[in-house]
């Protein structure tokens, strides 16, 4: 379990990891996996706040609860944004996840996975349970009102932007594709692409838990 004690600890591995590297760009893609923006050569993507990841407390888990700050104490939270009824880019994102999950081996037990949706208009807590459960069952899903995912959204710097509807009322979403690596403490560690692959992102994660003395 994460103590405050091993705050700088943490803080120094993080920092040995990432310094002379370029952090990940956030990938905004849309449903079929087309470019929807992309960060300039150079940039950095900012480091979201204590307060920015603060806005996921208070959504609801794909069981109907509530959620707040203690759920996601003593562990690495690793978060994705999607929809269920993405066609390719969020399912490729989740068995990504699953992947990472099964290459930490038991360094897994200091990670949750979190998947935030961008529909809750469709993405009900049954819907998200059934959705999950498919790729890793220690997966916490979440959704919450229009408002509560759009601040959501807000915090962590994420966009969507739904299509025109069917005429079976079906659409797409065209959204951010990246997953952000938040500390026990509530900080935001990293950000990854769409496209790192889940071998890089683990190994990553096993030398920020080797540095820790985990």
């Amino acid at each position: 379990m994460f103590r405050i004690g091993t705050a700088l600890a943490l803080a120094g591995a993080v920092f040995a990891l990432n310094s002379g590297a370029t952090y990940a760009h956030d990938a905004h893609r849309n449903g079929h996996g087309q470019n929807v923006a992309a960060a300039p050569d150079g940039d950095r993507r900012p480091a979201i706040s204590k307060a920015d990841v603060a806005t996921i407390y208070g959504l609801t888990d794909q069981h109907g609860v509530p959620v707040n700050r203690d759920r996601f104490k003593g562990r690495f939270s690793f978060v994705v944004f999607g929809y269920t009824a993405c066609p390719d880019v969020c399912p490729t994102a989740m068995t990504h996840v699953a992947s990472i999950m099964e290459k930490l081996g038991p360094y897994a037990d200091y990670m949750l996975p979190v998947f935030v949706t961008f529909d809750p208009a469709r993405d009900t807590a049954e819907v998200l349970r059934d959705y999950v459960s498919h790729f890793d069952k220690r997966t916490l899903a979440l959704t919450g009102s229009a408002e509560a995912i759009k601040a959501v959204q807000q915090g962590y710097g994420v966009l969507s932007v739904p299509g025109p509807k069917d005429e079976d009322g079906s659409y797409f979403i065209s959204h951010t594709a990246a997953k952000y690596l938040i500390a026990p403490d509530g900080s935001h560690l990293q950000s990854f692409s769409h496209d790192d692959p889940p071998e890089q992102i683990a190994v990553y994660l096993k030398k920020i838990f080797s540095r820790m003395g985990m």
